[in-house]
């Protein structure tokens, strides 16, 4: 019997709150992955990720976002624990964990980020980040004195440094889930490599997924509004070169996702 294949997922957000978390969720996983190997390169790389996140934090209000967004939630899971046949014990787990993560949002002092606002040393590499090669040791000499100090020591620091941010992901995991999970399924067929259709009004979708094989030589290119969506499928022969409009029919693999 063959295995099932691997599969690419490609999503695209429908509004601009699931545009913030999926970038959060982005950076917040690579700054664990570099943080799972604290070499003196990837403790490095770790800063850059952290950087990134304050960036983002510092321009959109994640924290009133989450807050926004868990209340929607509960909203919606208090809503379907009234319907006749769901699973109440696990719906009201759910509700729980969405209650006790608005609690700790609502808890924390502040902006996310600005407890590196005033960091001298997150802020001097700041200053220098849109200098190519800026963490060097002559140009930024506290740098490789930090990178050079014992492993443990730069864990620490990253982990201390990173904590509201975790706070963050912990609670957009949460959310993330839910939506991934609440999901209208559906297998079609991009006629010429093309694909559109209206969105239900009448449904709060927050995201589109879509899943290809990993082999496949194509991918989607995305376009979405609050009433329509369409899916370019994209060939790619040679990545120094544009891609070019697929133009056999392609079957994937659709998911509208709300709660």
């Amino acid at each position: 019997m063959l295995g099932k294949a691997v599969m690419a997922v490609y999503e695209q957000p429908l509004n601009e709150k699931i545009r913030l978390f999926l970038r959060l969720e982005f950076l917040v996983k690579r700054f664990k992955t570099h943080l799972a190997d604290p070499s003196p390169d990837n403790c490095q790389a770790a800063v850059v990720v952290l950087l990134e996140l304050y960036n983002l934090s510092s321009r959109l209000d994640v924290k009133n976002a989450l807050l926004s967004m868990l209340d929607w939630q509960s909203q919606a899971v208090r809503r379907l624990s009234e319907l006749e046949g769901v699973d109440a014990d696990r719906l009201k787990k759910v509700l729980a964990r969405l209650e006790e993560k608005a609690k700790q949002i609502y808890s924390f002092r502040g902006q996310l980020g600005q407890h590196l606002k005033r960091h001298a040393f997150l802020n001097l590499l700041r200053q220098r980040a849109g200098i190519a090669g800026n963490m060097n040791g002559f140009d930024v000499p506290l740098f490789n004195y930090w990178v050079h100090q014992a492993q443990q020591k730069r864990v620490d620091d990253l982990i201390q440094w990173v904590e509201p941010y975790s706070m963050a992901y912990d609670a957009i995991e949460i959310v993330l889930q839910l939506i991934r999970e609440s999901r209208d399924s559906e297998e079609v067929v991009a006629e010429d490599g093309f694909f559109q259709a209206g969105l239900n009004t009448k449904r709060d979708y927050q995201l589109l997924r879509i899943e290809l094989p990993e082999e496949v030589n194509y991918y989607p290119e995305i376009s979405a509004g609050k009433q329509r969506f369409s899916i370019r499928f994209v060939r790619v022969e040679d990545l120094a070169e544009r891609g070019t409009q697929e133009l056999d029919n392609i079957p994937f693999s659709l998911f509208l996702c709300s709660l």
